[in-house]
C-alpha cells in the first residue's frame, strides 16, 4: 500500500469525545479529511464536532454493541454520502488487580470495548469498505502493551491489546490491497483512560471513580495532539505498525532476543527441510505472507 490520503476522505473516529481520539478528529480535520467524532458520551462527541466546525459531525455509538455500531455506519454514510475511513480507537482500562484477583465484570467490560468493539468496527466498516469502490482505511487502536509491556496488574488491559494485534494482522492479510490497515500502538499519553471506569455500564458492575494516582501517571504522558499527529503521518505513509514512543524499541527488542533463544535452543537438530511456511500460508491458510520492508 503505497498511504492513505487524508483530504476529501470521510474519517469515522470512535471515541472522539476525549484524548487521543478528540486529537485525531481535530488533526484529521486540519488535513482536510471530513470527520465523524462517535463516542459514548454523544453529547461530548457533539461538542467536539462543533469546536472542530466543518463537515465535522458527532455520532453517539456504543462501540461493545454490533447493533450501535451498525446504526454509526448507517448514520455516517447517510451524513457524508460515502465513508473511506474508520479508526476504531474507543477504549477503556480498569480493573487494576493482580490477574488472578481481578473482578469478572472488569475483565468482561475491558473485553468488550476494547477486543470486541473493535472487531465490531472492522466487520461492520471494513464490510462496507469492501462493497464500495475507492481505497479505504482501518486503524485499530492497540497499546505498547502489546508490543512487550506487560501491565503489571492490568493483565486483562494487555491481554486485550494483544488481541486487537493479532486481529488485525490478520485483518491486513484478508484485506485486498486497496484497504489499508493500521495497527497503532501508542505508549503512555495524558489522557483520561485512567478513570474510563466512572462510565462504566450497570451490567459490567456500574461507575468506579478512577484511582488518583493513575491519574498522576497518565498525567506524565506525551500530549495526545503529539501522539495523534506522529500517529498520522506514519499511516499517510502506508505503515502497518504505529508506534509513536521511541522506548518502545528496548521492549521490542527484548521480546524478539527471548523469542530467538527459544527458537535456538529448543529446535536443535531440526532443519526444517520440505516445510515453507510460504507455501503453508499459500495452500493451507488461504493468506497472504507477511509484507516486509
Amino acid at each position: 500500500m503505497a498511504g492513505f490520503d487524508y483530504a476529501g476522505k470521510a474519517i469515522v473516529v470512535t471515541g472522539g469525545a476525549s484524548g487521543l481520539g478528540t486529537a485525531f478528529c481535530k488533526l484529521l480535520a486540519k488535513r482536510g479529511a471530513r470527520v465523524g467524532v462517535a463516542d459514548v458520551q454523544a453529547e461530548k462527541a457533539m461538542a467536539v464536532a462543533d469546536d472542530i466546525g466543518g463537515e465535522a459531525m458527532g455520532f453517539a455509538v456504543d462501540t461493545a454493541s454490533l447493533e450501535s455500531v451498525e446504526a454509526l455506519a448507517d448514520a455516517a454514510w447517510s451524513a457524508f454520502g460515502r465513508v473511506d475511513g474508520i479508526f476504531n480507537n474507543a477504549g477503556v482500562g480498569g480493573g487494576g488487580r493482580q490477574l488472578v484477583k481481578i473482578a469478572p465484570e472488569d475483565f468482561d467490560w475491558i473485553w468488550s470495548v476494547n477486543v470486541k468493539g473493535v472487531w465490531h468496527g472492522c466487520r461492520v466498516f471494513g464490510a462496507r469498505f469492501l462493497d464500495q469502490e475507492g481505497p479505504a482505511l482501518i486503524v485499530n487502536t492497540g497499546s505498547e502493551h502489546a508490543l512487550g509491556v506487560p501491565h503489571v496488574n492490568n493483565g486483562a488491559y494487555t491481554g486485550a491489546k494483544h488481541a486487537v494485534l493479532g486481529m488485525t494482522d490478520v485483518l491486513r492479510r484478508e484485506m485486498p490491497e486497496r484497504v489499508q490497515v493500521s495497527v497503532f500502538c501508542p505508549g503512555l499519553t495524558a489522557t483520561d483512560i485512567w478513570n474510563a471506569q466512572a462510565i462504566r455500564p450497570s451490567e459490567f458492575g456500574g461507575p468506579v471513580e478512577g484511582h488518583p494516582l493513575s491519574r498522576a501517571v497518565m498525567d506524565r504522558g506525551m500530549d495526545p495532539l503529539d501522539v495523534a499527529g506522529r500517529a498520522l503521518e506514519a499511516i499517510a505513509s502506508g505503515a502497518f505498525y504505529v508506534i509513536t514512543h521511541p522506548h518502545n524499541r528496548a521492549m521490542v527488542e527484548d521480546r524478539f532476543t527471548e523469542q530467538r533463544a527459544a527458537l535456538e535452543s529448543q529446535n536443535k537438530g531440526i532443519d526444517g527441510e520440505g516445510y515453507d511456511v510460504n507455501d503453508v500460508l499459500a495452500d493451507v491458510l488461504g493468506a497472504r505472507a507477511p509484507k516486509r520492508p
